[in-house]
């Protein structure tokens, strides 16, 4: 069992713009881009899937994407701060969400949890998508819960399924910090059996129509 170690500052990183708000805005600027088709935004998301289940800090030519001042502030070791940590999972993910795909995939406001139960429309206990999301609560490592993320992230794309991956970076960095990691999974298992009915489930029905 991996055990996640005290960080030198137990506040999110970067007060006046947390990561919530840092990765919601970077990935909102490449998803626009993505749908325009400008080339550079193609391109981006290209290389950020090539980060996918890699470490954080492993593909230099991520980092733009990746990280930030904030996310390594009141951060003293050389390995991968928390908010780097969630930022490259964050990113890496939408990238592949949004690979192929010609609608948006970040939606701002949606719940992870919610999205999951959007998934899995008979919320059966016995069924694939159930398995994969209980496998989160039972995860005992980042690296785990990443692998687990991102085969429910594969299903999400092949079902047209949207969720706001800002909130997901944060959720990750929370999932970091010491006896952290069972609110998240409380909030995502409380968004996935009681879903919530929003104008962003509605747009999301009349935009698929």
């Amino acid at each position: 069992m991996t055990t996640r170690t005290t960080p030198d500052a137990d506040t999110e990183p970067g007060a006046d713009r947390p990561i919530a708000v840092i990765v919601g805005a970077r990935v909102t600027q490449l998803q626009g881009g993505y749908l325009r088709d400008d080339a550079s935004a193609v391109a981006a998301l290209a290389r950020l899937r090539r980060g996918a289940g890699k470490p954080a800090g492993s593909v230099l030519d991520i980092l733009e994407f990746t990280h930030a001042e904030e996310f390594a502030r009141d951060w003293h070791r050389d390995e991968p701060s928390y908010a780097e940590n969630a930022a490259h999972v964050a990113m890496t993910l939408f990238a592949l969400h949004q690979q192929s795909q010609r609608r948006a995939v970040h939606v701002q406001g949606r719940p992870f949890g919610s999205a999951v139960r959007a998934l899995d429309k008979d919320a059966r206990s016995d069924g694939p998508v159930a398995r994969r999301f209980a496998a989160l609560g039972t995860a005992d490592s980042f690296a785990e819960l990443t692998h687990h993320l991102r085969g429910l992230v594969q299903l999400m794309r092949a079902a047209n399924v949207q969720f706001d991956y800002g909130q997901l970076a944060r959720d990750l960095w929370v999932w970091q910090l010491p006896g952290r990691a069972p609110q998240v999974q409380n909030r995502w298992g409380r968004d996935y059996h009681f879903p919530r009915t929003s104008r962003i489930d509605a747009e999301q029905k009349d935009a698929a129509q």
